[in-house]
């Protein structure tokens, strides 16, 4: 009983959901706070670096996401921003 109970708080724990936690944030200015430089991955679709190690990421929809992590990769952001491949 007690491998089942592990087992379903792995399983529940390992959900592909929880290895990314994103925030939407209102529409702030492309390049708004940024602490380093914009990359630009396709038109009006940029990321930067912000304060407390955070990457804030701009969608050509008017979205923003912010993550705790460095660079993200451009197939992560292009699935953020539900898009199937970068202009």
């Amino acid at each position: 009983m007690l491998r089942y109970a592990i087992a379903a708080a792995l399983v529940l724990s390992c959900n592909p959901a929880s290895a990314l936690v994103t925030t939407v944030k209102k529409s702030v200015k492309l390049g708004a706070d940024c602490v380093g430089p914009v990359s630009m991955l396709a038109p009006k679709l940029g990321t930067c670096t912000i304060a407390g190690a955070q990457m804030r990421i701009w969608c050509p929809n008017g979205e923003m996401f912010e993550r705790a992590q460095d660079q993200p990769h451009v197939s992560l952001v292009r699935s953020l921003c539900n898009m199937l491949q970068v202009p």
